[in-house]
């Protein structure tokens, strides 16, 4: 396996024997054991509370080395996703129309927002103050009736509303062309479009028929729902 633009990286075991070597020559192989050490690491890190010190300790690197392994597999696994998170193709779509076919007919994904907590940010704080008074950045996810995620738009200040964030998407122009004749359910947070179902608006004068379609869309809704505490769960 092949690793390009890795830095040079050394650690021990605590008795000055070397266990790994990172090198920055773009066509060098890099170890089998090289690449498992630097993906349990980032793995061990990401959902932990413990400090850079207290992982740096454990593995036996310098904080400054951790930085740059936990970087360069992040940035290694972000590449990777426009394969792994993809839209459903057309025999995805059948099967998913056909888990939401007795409420919703033609309804391929659900679409909705999430905030990811950071700390206060050095610059421009106020624009990732949200509303519930932390700071974060925007993700928007599409998911299926499986809580597979079929697309994601990440970064937009925590303050940002979600109709912004999805107006700003690329999804948003995409829209028309990947769903055709089906549809997106949302909440009320995005706009009512051609392929994006979302709930009346409660003046208090609906229809019962209006309550009942809202009642229905945000019974279908559950998934997204569910896949944001299943993703979040895996970083707490």
């Amino acid at each position: 396996m092949k690793l390009k633009a890795w830095p040079h990286i050394r650690g021990d075991d605590g008795g000055g024997q070397t266990r790994y070597t990172y090198s920055t020559h773009r066509e060098r192989r890099i170890p089998a054991t090289v690449i498992a050490t630097a993906t349990v690491v980032t793995a061990y890190m990401w959902p932990s509370l413990n400090s850079f010190r207290d992982v740096s300790d454990r593995f036996h690197m310098t904080k400054s080395t951790l930085f740059k392994v936990i970087r360069r597999v992040t940035y290694f696994l972000s590449n990777m996703s426009a394969n792994v998170i993809t839209w459903p193709n057309d025999f995805e779509k059948v099967e998913i129309q056909t888990h939401f076919e007795n409420s919703m007919p033609g309804v391929i994904g659900l679409i909705d927002g999430t905030h990811i907590r950071i700390d206060k940010p050095t610059e421009d704080a106020d624009s990732y103050l949200n509303r519930k008074h932390y700071y974060s950045i925007q993700a928007q996810m599409v998911c299926d009736h499986q809580k597979k995620i079929r697309d994601i738009f990440v970064g937009y200040p925590g303050s940002v509303h979600d109709s912004r964030v999805f107006r700003r998407s690329p999804l948003c122009e995409t829209l028309p062309e990947k769903c055709r004749d089906s549809f997106l359910l949302g909440d009320s947070g995005y706009p009512c479009l051609r392929h994006l179902l979302t709930p009346f608006k409660d003046n208090g004068r609906l229809t019962r028929r209006q309550r009942n379609y809202n009642y229905i869309l945000s019974t279908n809704r559950y998934a997204i729902e569910h896949c944001f505490d299943i993703l979040k769960q895996k970083f707490r």
